[in-house]
């Protein structure tokens, strides 16, 4: 992975170089992206748009979100690539743990695109992430109707319902997840937490039936 990574930062980095010789208004000394030039041609302005958001690609695969956000917002100044560039940009802002610009961002796209279920399974995602653990709850049980071919959804929500300490349902939805995703690379590390929680059960039993048997305890 390392080795995989320096290849591509030692490519990327050429190609930004290269590139950066095409944009004498972009600012090095700060992260602002400026806008082109009044006065070019539209071709150009096209070509300076789609370039930003090349270069933001580069960046968002050198995982430097920060600056690939600021250029896929540049890139958002060319209508045919508005929308291209702002759901990258929502990305950015999942990666770098932005939930409140995020969970705004994916909004917006819902609206445009109102039966969208990935954008639906973001949203849920990001609303936990948030601690809006409710509105998460609700959303995976309308996506597992929706999606019920999809162990993702299924995983996440148990794992919400485990954050939310409701162990009952939590279990019975794993046991669900046994049953129809038997291959699922997520049954036992969650098979892992139930272990956990019972282990955790019989100890807290075992002292109180310690506790209990103490003879300063017992009544005469």
């Amino acid at each position: 992975m390392k080795l995989k990574r320096l290849f591509w930062a030692k490519r990327c980095s050429a190609v930004l170089i290269c590139t950066a010789g095409l944009f004498l208004n972009i600012s090095c000394s700060s992260n602002k992206v400026a806008v082109p030039i009044p006065g070019q041609s539209d071709a150009v302005i096209s070509n300076i748009y789609i370039e930003y958001q090349n270069i933001a690609d580069i960046y968002f695969g050198l995982e430097k979100f920060d600056k690939a956000e600021n250029y896929y917002k540049a890139a958002m100044g060319n209508k045919d690539i508005y929308w291209t560039s702002y759901y990258k940009l929502a990305k950015c802002y999942v990666y770098q743990s932005k939930w409140g610009d995020a969970q705004t961002a994916y909004e917006t796209m819902l609206k445009r695109d109102p039966e969208n279920t990935t954008l639906q399974s973001s949203i849920a995602y990001i609303y936990a992430m948030n601690g809006n653990i409710d509105k998460a709850l609700e959303l995976y049980k309308e996506l597992i109707e929706k999606i019920p071919e999809s162990s993702d959804v299924l995983e996440n929500y148990i794992c919400v319902l485990l954050a939310d300490e409701q162990k009952d349902e939590a279990s019975i939805q794993y046991n669900v997840l046994k049953e129809k995703f038997p291959d699922s690379k997520r049954l036992e590390e969650l098979g892992k937490q139930f272990e956990s929680d019972e282990k955790n059960e019989g100890s807290e039993e075992s002292e109180n039936t310690e506790e209990s048997e103490n003879p300063e305890d017992v009544k005469a």
